[in-house]
């Protein structure tokens, strides 16, 4: 998934989309003022696309860098990721470390649930920690 973040960094939603499978579960690490408040997961390429380009819109600059594979099988993979941005209007930085638990079918992305501990993640995946 380090390419999907890559290119959600550079703004490339297309090559992001392309390591994501089309039945994709994506649950919101934190709210933004545009989505809906009931709204914490997003279903499907579409879903995403338009999360994504709601992030895009509300930060002047945006990365997620994958910092730190925990655990990694086939299906599932547990990683440490940097998310840092500057408000667009506000201009507030925000440097804050996720720790995605990324479920894999036919070699793409899935689901993808962020916590904020590795203890956690490992928790929500059924993993040992150790």
């Amino acid at each position: 998934m380090r390419r999907g973040f890559e290119a959600f960094s550079r703004g490339d939603l297309d090559a992001g989309l392309a390591e994501i499978h089309p039945e994709i579960e994506w649950h919101l690490a934190f709210r933004l003022p545009d989505l809906p408040p009931e709204k914490t997961v997003f279903l499907g390429h579409d879903e995403v696309r338009d999360l994504w380009a709601a992030f895009r819109g509300v930060w002047d600059e945006l990365t997620l860098e994958g910092e730190e594979l925990l655990y990694d099988s086939d299906d599932v993979v547990i990683e440490r990721v940097r998310f840092r941005g500057r408000g667009g209007a506000s201009g507030i930085e925000v440097d804050r470390v996720i720790h995605y638990v990324q479920e894999m079918r036919d070699g793409k992305l899935v689901r993808i649930r962020p916590f904020d501990s590795a203890e956690e993640a490992f928790a929500a995946a059924g993993v040992e920690h150790g």
